[in-house]
């Protein structure tokens, strides 16, 4: 039993080498980079950021800058809430019958 649990996880961390590997590998399989065609790789990558950015910006939905103070639910001032609310709401003999 130990000797398969063992063999299984020798399996799962070759698998995960060989993935840590792959990028590596690609990169020697072309060969060097010269220094203009490591630059011309950063700018195209500069360049797709900044495309992907500008779009994000662009969408309908942008998130907020700034959170809001939570408000209290029964006066809706900041700085407490519901349950430390000053202000007593009283309820209608009707609702408190049901």
């Amino acid at each position: 039993m130990l000797k398969a649990e063992n063999q299984n996880l020798r399996e799962a961390n070759k698998t995960l080498s060989k993935r840590r590997r792959a990028k590596k590998t690609r990169l020697r399989q072309g060969g060097s980079l010269s220094q203009q065609e490591a630059q011309d790789l950063l700018d195209n990558k500069d360049a797709a950021l900044q495309v992907e950015q500008e779009r994000k910006a662009s969408s309908s939905r942008k998130p907020r800058e700034e959170t809001r103070a939570r408000r209290c639910g029964n006066c809706g001032e900041t700085g407490h809430n519901t349950r430390t609310c000053q202000i007593v709401i009283e309820v209608s003999e009707e609702e408190d019958s049901e």
